[in-house]
């Protein structure tokens, strides 16, 4: 008997087919391995295994735009992590599920994906789910305090982000509690420092400067550390200048134990006195900045701080930044910071472009006024910016080396876009030259735009930078007018939309897909009569089209449009004339291949109980299996328990359909459903008593000298063991008694009975 712990594998006479995540969280719950570790590790184990699938099962639903459930699976998921004991398993689950891991890691937890994706007029399940997670957080004892003090402050810049102030509060009274337990200095700084910083976003300058004057007694304490120490203090000189503190600022920086130490902090403190009126001091402190680099900038930065109280002053003071700057060593690059800071600290514009005329080297030109340029734009002043603009592109062509060019072109061109400015971009990416990137790598820049544009609702820009793609470039052109075209009926330009959808130049599968797409949306916004002629027209294309397994396609993509607009009758019926129209393809293996497209599309729209007619048609036995087997795998990951039931009475082999109705139990078991897991398991276990073969056994890999094999986690015996140990789990112990009892080796029924005995 194998032991039935996860579902990787789906065997079917002799077919492997791979399962995912999903599936691995409806078995994670399975029986532990029979082995010497007592009952407590053997469930602390499983547990977590479960968790962990658990979080990946509610990462797919997020990625499909199920919020709704992905935020049940996930509040269960930090009610059971709330369960367990203190120990570094519950933090790192709890930290991976809130994304508070510390500020080196990469990874974004699917709590801050949630609170980004959920509409801000319906912020419902980010905030059931934050509830959930501040409830779990207090639930970690003092030991943890670091970990507790991160998660709290992930916590309140969540609550922020969907407009929640008082809890935003409260989660930052929390981090600040449980801060005061934190030991070791160096923990103490980066907790104190951070808090602080939390209060100062959102303006509580009052209750951070109390705790920055903590954290710098702490870095007192640190160990023989100077560079960590220099960057700790760093920070802390940048909060107090943020919170305008310029004296406390300049004395963190005095305590770097680093003479030559680079500080950026700085900058900010030379502002700070400036900004207070205190010039004389700002001059001061500048003076003694090295090297003379960045004592140039830091005068750029006091002038531009001085430009509208006292102009001339800061006329002079700019002088002598740019003096200084032109007189050092690699002038170009130290000119072209000093412009940016100049400018970033309230700088006039022209004349940190004239600054930037100065500037030899084209590589450091060119990026510099393309930002003027953009500045110049934002301002209004588009005279301005169109010169400064052709003054980008004459140094962009000066510059010598392809590979340089084109870098200092993809700079351009992300700052135009980042900027909003996608003319400026369009008109940047049209300097790739023909033989040399282009047409290739043009159209993929332009397609990138494109799709950034649309990300902004910019689908004027979208429109104009898609119609630059040359018309050669089908999949390009097909895959963002569609989507430009749902931005316009979205924005209620429905003519700009109808424009795009019956362009001569689509090709002949898209249009009827666009009209269809289109009149979906319109039937959501309650325009009735519109989406019904639209979706009259797109299948009057379909049914043009000669190709067999192009309307097949088509068909499908209209008949998903309909259940997006809550239509499922004629959706019905399209993909009863999409599988007619499929009998007409010859080739058996075409003919599967179109049929499983169109489910695949259905399942990745959601639509499971469409997806299953589709799958039920496909004519090769093993394609059908497999399609069949990716419908049950995401419904079930989208708790459509109903679905996943009714495919699995279309299937034969009592192996597989035992397989998933114990992850259909799982699922019920992990939503706190006893009795709806009790009745799968019965249906599972009626099932089970139908596999055919002996009891145990055993895969062999190979034979002979050096055989290889395993037991067989699909046989008789581990499915029953499977099914006793879920009913033990939901407090039915006389039901898995009698499970035990089919078990016809006494070895077996041993075995599970201990293992049932872990759960009691």
């Amino acid at each position: 008997m194998g032991t039935l712990l996860c579902l990787s594998l789906v065997s079917v006479s002799g077919l492997a087919v791979q399962s995912n995540a999903a599936a691995a969280l409806m078995l994670a719950q399975a029986t532990p391995v029979a082995s010497p570790r007592d009952c407590r590790e053997e469930r602390q184990i499983a547990q977590e295994t479960l968790l962990n699938a658990a979080i990946d099962q509610a990462e797919q639903s997020l990625n499909s735009g199920q919020l709704d459930h992905a935020a049940l699976l996930l509040v269960r998921t930090l009610q059971n992590i709330q369960a367990m004991e203190n120990s570094p398993a519950k933090v790192n689950l709890l930290e991976r599920l809130v994304g508070s891991v510390n500020e080196n890691s990469a990874h974004t937890g699917i709590l801050k994906r949630l609170v980004q994706t959920v509409p801000t007029e319906k912020p419902q399940p980010a905030i059931a789910v934050l509830a959930a997670a501040v409830e779990t957080t207090q639930s970690l004892s003092s030991g943890y305090s670091a970990s507790k003090t991160r998660t709290f402050l992930a916590l309140a810049d969540y609550y922020t982000g969907l407009g929640q102030p008082g809890q935003n509060r409260q989660a930052l009274a929390e981090a600040l509690s449980a801060s005061m337990s934190i030991h070791g200095a160096e923990f103490q700084t980066m907790a104190f420092s951070a808090i602080a910083a939390a209060y100062i976003q959102v303006d509580q300058v009052e209750t951070a400067v109390p705790l920055l004057a903590q954290a710098l007694e702490s870095t007192k304490a640190f160990p023989a550390e100077p560079y960590r120490q220099a960057v700790a203090l760093e920070q802390i000189a940048s909060l107090y200048a943020q919170t305008g503190q310029p004296d406390l600022a300049l004395q963190a920086l005095r305590m770097i134990p680093m003479p030559n130490h680079p500080s950026n902090a700085i900058l900010s403190v030379v502002g700070g006195y400036g900004e207070a009126g205190q010039v004389d001091r700002a001059l001061e402190v500048a003076q003694t900045i090295q090297p003379n680099t960045q004592k140039a900038v830091a005068q750029a930065v006091l002038a531009g701080r001085l430009t509208t109280q006292q102009p001339q002053q800061a006329a002079r003071i700019y002088a002598q930044a740019v003096a200084l700057a032109t007189a050092g060593e690699d002038a170009d690059s130290t000119l072209a910071r000093v412009a940016q800071h100049y400018v970033e600290a309230g700088g006039l514009v022209v004349a940190a472009g004239g600054t930037i005329q100065t500037i030899k080297d084209p590589f450091v030109k060119a990026p510099a006024l393309g930002a003027i340029a953009l500045l110049h734009a934002k301002a209004g002043e588009e005279d301005h910016a169109d010169l400064r603009l052709d003054q980008v592109l004459e140094a962009l062509a000066a510059i010598p080396e392809d590979s340089n060019r084109n870098s200092v072109r993809q700079q351009l061109i992300d700052q135009a876009a980042q900027s909003g400015r996608y003319d400026y971009a369009l008109r940047i990416a049209q300097t790739i030259q023909p033989g040399d990137e282009a047409p290739f790598e043009r159209v993929n820049v332009l397609t990138l735009l494109a799709e950034q544009a649309i990300a902004q609702n910019r689908y004027d820009a979208a429109l104009q930078l898609t119609e630059q793609i040359p018309p050669s470039f089908v999949s390009w052109r097909d895959r963002l007018f569609p989507q430009i075209a749902s931005g316009f009926v979205q924005a209620g330009d429905f003519d700009r939309a109808l424009a795009i959808a019956q362009q001569d130049n689509l090709s002949f599968s898209l249009r009827p897909r666009s009209l269809a797409a289109m009149a979906a949306q319109l039937a959501q916004l309650g325009q009735s009569e519109q989406a019904a002629a639209l979706f009259n027209q797109a299948t009057q294309f379909a049914n043009e089209i000669t190709d067999a397994y192009t309307r097949v396609e088509v068909l499908g993509a209209i008949a998903q449009a309909h259940l997006t607009a809550g239509q499922p009758e004629p959706a019905t019926q399209l993909l009863n004339q999409a599988i007619t129209a499929a009998q007409s393809i010859e080739d058996v293996s075409s003919r599967s291949l179109s049929l499983r497209t169109v489910a695949e599309q259905l399942i990745f729209a959601n639509h499971y109980q469409a997806a299953l007619q589709v799958a039920q048609a496909i004519p090769e036995a093993l394609e059908q299996l497999h399609k069949l087997n990716d419908v049950i795998e995401k419904a079930l990951a989208a708790g459509d328990l109903a679905t996943v039931l009714t495919v699995l009475d279309q299937l034969e082999d009592p192996a597989v359909k035992t397989r998933w109705l114990v992850a259909a139990a799982d699922r019920h078991i992990y939503l706190g459903r006893p009795e709806a897991a009790a009745d799968v398991l019965n249906q599972a276990f009626q099932t089970t008593r139908t596999i055919p073969g002996e009891e145990s056994q055993t895969v062999v890999i190979r034979s002979g000298e050096d055989p290889l094999s395993f037991d067989d986690n699909a046989d008789r015996g581990s499915f029953l063991g499977a099914i006793a140990l879920r009913y033990t789990q939901i407090g039915q112990r006389s039901e898995a008694e009698q499970v035990v009892q089919a078990l016809e080796s006494s070895a077996l029924r041993q075995q599970v009975i201990q293992e049932m005995n872990c759960y009691r």
